[in-house]
């Protein structure tokens, strides 16, 4: 847990009931978690719901119109590239995030309703906009993976690839064997039986 729960039942005589292991220091090293003491009088606005057209370039756009935003961080997916429907922002006055927050708290936006809050510096952790300023370019993961499957491979990665496939032909016949069909069919194995060696065409061969 990351602090005191306000929730947990009190003792007799008005004294909580603590687990060491819940409680937290609140020397600097606990503190420095924080952007608190970097950006003191600055204000950050969580903005949730958030429409996969509305990328970093409409949002600061749309949202400069309250103040000066100097971070913005739209979450997105480390593998696609697409936004995950929220970002933070950072304002440079912390009561212009306030009435950002208030004004565009439940506003509706190409057909989705936003949902937005004010956050203290203290409850901002120190990473919350790292890498604010790195462009996200779409991967077409189709094209990378066609050009991984078309490589030329190993010697040791197509005796892999063979023993994979065989064992996958054994599988295939006992569960028809068990059904009690009577069938027999090539299958890799003797595909396997006549192509068991690979060559690789020399460069003097392609000059």
């Amino acid at each position: 847990s990351s602090g005191i729960n306000a929730e947990w039942p009190l003792r007799p005589g008005g004294k909580r009931k603590l687990k060491s292991m819940d409680v937290i220091s609140l020397e600097s090293k606990e503190q420095d978690l924080t952007l608190e003491n970097e950006y003191k009088g600055m204000g950050v606005v969580y903005v949730g719901h958030i429409p996969k057209s509305f990328q970093e370039k409409e949002m600061r756009s749309f949202f400069e119109q309250f103040g000066d935003i100097l971070k913005l961080r739209l979450s997105r997916s480390k593998k696609t590239a697409q936004s995950k429907g929220y970002a933070f922002i950072l304002f440079e006055d912390a009561d212009v995030a306030k009435i950002a927050a208030d004004t565009m708290n439940n506003y509706i936006l190409c057909g989705r309703v936003l949902k937005c809050q004010f956050i203290p510096m203290n409850k901002v952790h120190k990473d919350t906009f790292k890498g604010s300023g790195r462009e996200f370019r779409s991967i077409d993961w189709q094209a990378k993976s066609k050009r991984a499957h078309n490589r030329i491979k190993t010697i040791e990665e197509h005796q892999k690839s063979v023993k994979r496939l065989l064992k996958s032909d054994k599988k295939r016949r006992l569960r028809i064997a068990a059904l009690g069909i009577d069938y027999e069919f090539p299958g890799y194995a003797l595909t396997a039986s006549k192509s068991s060696r690979i060559t690789f065409d020399s460069p003097e061969a392609e000059d």
